[in-house]
This record gives structure tokens, sequence and C-alpha cells, in this order.
């Protein structure tokens, strides 16, 4: 109740007078009794290692949103403490395994992935700035788990960081798990070179997976590097998904530090990369406004998690970068809000959506779907009203 309730007032004193005008506003508000829903939901499911991480960014875009990469100063403290995301980053750190990688043990039990666990470090990170009394134990955590994925983990023959831990391969989920993380790290600590490495690896994921699909340029699966075959060569809406928000989160925390200038070429190879994706995606929009599992290669069944991780991208690009992303993007995301907000059940669980465990199947629960949820609705509301707090 306390985080409904702050949630409602932060959207109030964002809205002010606006808000009243506004009917894309009041139905906002309409809608944050489901989000809210969704938000419970998600945190009473059993999550994973990257659904830990992703589960902490849809909190934290949902929750404290000025603590977030799309915030106006995302990598001080302003004093204000982040509980509800630090409370999800404390448990991928106690969940640390040995090597570095977080939200691992879990009755003995390590997942076979290298990046999975650092879908988790910027919420941890964030804890080194904004929980002083703990500052080292965050700072710790965080440090091994940047040089699990940059000393540690295998690279593949060009360089990029593998998916796997005991294999060479290319996931396009990896570019949402480990690259923001870099690049976030890069962005608290004012390195330069962190940043960089960020941008090379979405460019070495993108130039592996990169396909001519029936309805543009999209992601590939999977595609092993040690045998230099596919391993799922089909054209996945969550794996597309993953790239697109990955991709952005790189773009946008290199463009609010001091080398965004200097960067300007590496941003905007990123954000055309996001823009190949959802123009892919958004021509393959069915008639229920949802994308399908698979375009190629799968089952084409209605997703309303890919649906909704798409949609929160183009309202993302639709306020950050609106010359290049207009109505073209938002008309679609707004068509994609209306379906997933509609079809969510009254324990507030999105459907239909894929198995995240069984990709060819629908799935019953899921919390990538949950925080998909929630950062399509926290973009939502950050594209018709003001960032700033």
């Amino acid at each position: 109740m306390r985080q409904t309730l702050a949630v409602s007032i932060w959207s109030f004193l964002c809205f002010g007078a606006y808000a009243a005008g506004s009917s894309e506003a009041s139905l906002y508000q309409s809608k944050l009794g489901v989000a809210n829903m969704i938000r419970s939901a998600m945190l009473a499911s059993i999550r994973t290692s990257w659904e830990q991480g992703t589960a902490a960014a849809g909190i934290l875009e949902f929750d404290d949103p000025e603590y977030s990469v799309f915030g106006s100063c995302p990598f001080v403290s302003d004093e204000k403490f982040p509980l509800s995301t630090l409370q999800l980053a404390y448990s991928a750190v106690v969940r640390q395994s040995s090597d570095g990688r977080l939200s691992q043990e879990i009755d003995d039990a390590l997942d076979g992935a290298a990046l999975d666990g650092a879908s988790a470090g910027s919420a941890v990170l964030l804890g080194s700035f904004t929980d002083s009394s703990r500052h080292d134990y965050w700072w710790d955590a965080a440090v091994a788990q940047l040089n699990f994925i940059l000393n540690v983990a295998p690279r593949t023959s060009t360089g990029a960081i593998s998916h796997r831990v005991d294999s060479r391969q290319y996931w396009a989920d990896g570019v949402y798990m480990g690259f923001p993380f870099i690049a976030y790290f890069g962005a608290v600590t004012n390195n330069a070179t962190l940043l960089q490495v960020a941008y090379d690896q979405c460019r070495l994921y993108r130039d592996a997976l990169i396909l001519d699909g029936p309805t543009g340029k999209l992601w590939g699966h999977i595609y092993s590097d040690d045998t230099k075959e596919w391993i799922d060569e089909g054209i996945w809406g969550t794996g597309n998904a993953w790239a697109a928000l990955g991709m952005l989160r790189v773009a946008v925390t290199i463009q609010k530090t001091e080398y965004c200038t200097d960067m300007a070429p590496q941003i905007a190879n990123l954000t055309s990369w996001v823009k190949e994706i959802l123009d892919g995606e958004f021509a393959a929009l069915m008639s229920d406004d949802l994308v399908p599992d698979y375009i190629t290669g799968g089952p084409s069944f209605s997703d309303a998690a890919s649906s909704a991780a798409l949609a929160s991208v183009a309202y993302r690009v639709a306020q950050i970068y609106p010359q290049q992303f207009g109505a073209s993007y938002t008309v679609p995301a707004a068509k994609i809000r209306d379906a997933v907000l509609g079809n969510a059940t009254n324990l507030g669980i999105l459907q239909p959506i894929v198995d995240p465990l069984n990709w060819t199947q629908v799935g019953l629960l899921s919390t990538e779907s949950q925080a998909f949820g929630l950062m399509m609705v926290s973009a939502w509301r950050d594209f018709i009203g003001p960032v700033d707090i």
C-alpha cells in the first residue's frame, strides 16, 4: 500500500495541471491499479538469475524513475533511498557465486549463463551510492560481477563475451543481460573505456545474429561460435526485445555522460539498430495488437511479453529521440499497451505469454513478462509527463 501510494503521489506531482486536461494522463491514472497488480505478481514469482535483474530494472523504472538510466541525473544520489530496487539487489548479492555471478546460488545450483547474473549488476552498483552504510558491500559485489564478465567469461572468435559459460555462444538475450551493466559501471565511474566496451559488445552481437527477415532486418536467437552453426535461427520476439532493450540502455547511458559528444556516432548506431528491430517487429503486429512469439522459425502465437517490452522501447525512443521516432512508433505502442493491460488477469498476470524456459510454448507465469509490463507502463508515463521529478 505504501508503494502504491508513493507511485500515485509521484504521478500526481509529475502531471500537475497537465494531467487534469489530458485524456492520456487520465487513462494512465486509470491503469495504475492494473500496473500495481502486475508489480505485485512479479514480486510473488520465483525468479531465475536473469529475472532477478530484470525485475529490479522494472521496479526501478516504476518506483524510483529518477535513478533509472532514463532519469535526468541517474548516476549520483539525490538522497532518496530506492528501497524496493535495493531489496532485489540485496537478494542478488546474497546469492552471488564465488566467481562473481549474481543471483546464482539456489540449492547449490549454478546456471550455465555467463551474462545473466549481470542483469542485476546495475541495481547492485546503485546501492554503492544510495546506501552509504553498505557501500563496500554493494561495490565489492558489483566489481566481482564486472570482473567475471570482462575477464572470466569465454570470448568468441570476434572478441564478443559469450552468453554461456561452457561454450562460445551468441544469444540475443545477452545484449540486455550484460552490456547495459558494463555501460552503467562506466558511467558511474567516469570510465570511457567501459562505455566503448559496452557499445562494441552490442555491435559484435548484432553482426553475429542479424538476419533478413520477412518484415525487415531482425535478430536470430542463438548462434554457436564453436560450431559456426545456428542453434536457433528463428526470429524470436523476446530475443529481439531483449536486444532492443539492451542497446537502448547502452545508448542512453552513454548519452548521460561527459563522453556523449565524442561518442555520438556510437549512440547513433545503437539507436538505428533499435529502430531496425522496432520496424521489423511492429510490421509483424497481428490483428490482436500483439507480436508473434516467432516471426520465422517457431510458433506464431500472440505474445504479450515481447510486445510489452517492445512498446516500452518505442515510448522511450519517441521521448528521447523525437526527430527519429514519432507517431509511427507510439501508435503501435499504444495498441500493444491497451492489449497487454486489457488481457491482464485478475491476479495481475500478463497473458498470453511465452514460457521463458521453453520458447515455443505458451506460459502461465513469467517474471520477465511482468517486468516488461512495468517497463511499458513506466515508459508510457514518462512519455506523457515530465521526466524530471
